[in-house]
């Protein structure tokens, strides 16, 4: 599992209190739009599992659980501060 998060994204999520042991999960989410194949991303707080991939980004844990894998497989997150907007490349998409 390979993907990119901007720093951007790494400044908003760094302030999130996040409890012992939690990471963040990336997850896959049916969001009903055409351009993305009807997939967007879901991030939350929780505790990884066996099994889940983590991955270390600028010293704050993303991880992911296998049965959602394929989406961020070479995913890029980018956050535009000044628009307060998410932009993510999903080339599992494409």
């Amino acid at each position: 599992m390979a993907f990119s998060i901007t720093d951007s994204v790494i400044r908003l999520y760094s302030e999130i209190d996040l409890n012992e042991g939690e990471a963040l999960r990336l997850y896959a989410r049916y969001a009903g739009s055409a351009s993305n194949g009807g997939y967007a991303l879901g991030i939350s707080p929780a505790q990884p599992g066996d099994g889940d991939r983590i991955q270390e980004v600028s010293g704050l844990k993303f991880f992911v659980k296998p049965d959602d894998q394929w989406l961020v497989d070479d995913m890029k997150l980018d956050y535009d501060e000044g628009e307060d907007i998410f932009y993510c490349e999903f080339p599992a998409l494409n």
